[in-house]
């Protein structure tokens, strides 16, 4: 029977790094529908032992397709003993799929909650980011 390897981590911190709203060139209303796009990048600080998980979200009017918004932000993760899921040599990560799925779905949720509070007020009010799948692959860089 294997025994299940324990990952300790924490929440450290959330920073926006860039987020803009663009005027429409339409008017935006009730039953206006929202796209979006949503990218994921996983990188590492070894030093600090951080897994940095950065979600990029761009809104658009779905029938235009014109740009409405956009937010980059990142979640930071302290990681107990990170460098053990690290190969230096080939500089790959090892973190389970498991482990990259949770920290995918709490960065995705975590932004949804920045852009209601960064949107809320403007026309974007109603851009609120639906619930997604966060098993696909991030892009993982060291």
């Amino acid at each position: 029977m294997e025994t299940e390897k324990q990952f300790n981590f924490q929440i450290k911190g959330i920073e926006i790094v860039e987020n803009s709203i663009v005027a429409p060139k339409n008017r935006i209303d009730n039953n206006t529908v929202f796209g979006f796009d949503l990218q994921l990048n996983q990188s590492f600080n070894l030093d600090r032992e951080l897994v940095i998980v950065t979600c990029v979200i761009n809104v658009s009017d779905n029938d235009t397709k014109d740009k409405l918004g956009h937010i980059k932000a990142s979640c930071l993760y302290s990681v107990e003993k990170l460098e053990k899921y690290i190969d230096k040599e080939k500089s790959t990560t090892t973190l389970p799929d498991d482990v990259t799925v949770m920290l995918n779905s709490i960065s995705i949720s975590t932004v949804r909650g920045v852009m209601y509070g960064m949107f809320r007020g403007t026309f974007l009010n109603g851009a609120i980011l639906p619930v997604v799948n966060p098993s696909k692959p991030a892009d993982k860089k060291k």
